[in-house]
């Protein structure tokens, strides 16, 4: 299986399906979008309004769509994701230090995502957008989700955490770690003008193979 060019991962508010719509025009990339499933959508205002009860279904969801979706856009390679397989299993980990996954549905998940992961190449280039949690429950208050709405700032702070977290150890391709607070690419023109520019230059670096596969940049 090819590698896709881009995944762009990050919490919620992030900015990320702005920064791809930027980016699949400017550097004619196809977008698949993680809300492009009317399943998910369906199961995600479940999931908001009891968590524990749709937890595990949501997330075995998400993993198979991810999946399907990775294995699509690698067809194509001139393809930026948002958020992947590989980020995946952030969010049935942080489910299940909140206790609303049990044990043994975290063992079945990652057992499931063990099997996945074999057969899908990382990106060649992961890009992650850190940002404060208060900016981003800015975010999601002003885009005004009515799921969103409803979930309390702990499950955000811990969400934002576990990202940081996985991304702190990530090595399987290069990364290129955005700070949203500083780069507002959202509202500014300049800013914007600035990171697809420079994810553009990353990227030709690493369709190249010019970039080091563990290498971690900081913007």
């Amino acid at each position: 299986m090819k590698k896709v060019d881009l995944v762009v991962e990050g919490t919620v508010g992030s900015g990320k399906t702005t920064l791809i719509e930027r980016l699949s025009k400017k550097l004619s990339l196809k977008p698949f979008y993680e809300l492009s499933d009317p399943m998910i959508e369906g199961m995600l205002k479940h999931f908001y309004h009891d968590r524990i009860r749709w937890a595990f279904t949501l997330q075995i969801l998400f993993l198979t769509a991810r999946f399907e979706q990775i294995k699509n856009a690698s067809r194509l390679e001139r393809a930026v994701l948002d958020r992947s397989i590989f980020g995946d299993i952030i969010f049935a980990k942080m489910l299940h230090h909140i206790g609303e996954m049990k044990i043994h549905e975290l063992e079945v998940y990652k057992r499931l995502y063990n099997s996945l992961i074999k057969s899908v190449n990382p990106p060649k280039l992961m890009i992650y957008l850190k940002i404060s949690t208060d900016l981003a429950i800015e975010r999601i208050k002003k885009r005004a989700r009515e799921y969103e709405l409803i979930v309390e700032r702990e499950y955000w702070e811990r969400l934002n955490m576990e990202q940081e977290q996985y991304f702190k150890g990530y090595d399987l391709s290069p990364l290129l770690i955005i700070n949203a607070d500083k780069h507002d690419w959202v509202n500014d023109e300049e800013s914007e003008k600035f990171i697809v520019d420079y994810i553009e230059r990353l990227l030709r670096k690493a369709r190249k193979g010019a970039l080091d596969p563990s290498a971690t940049i900081e913007i």
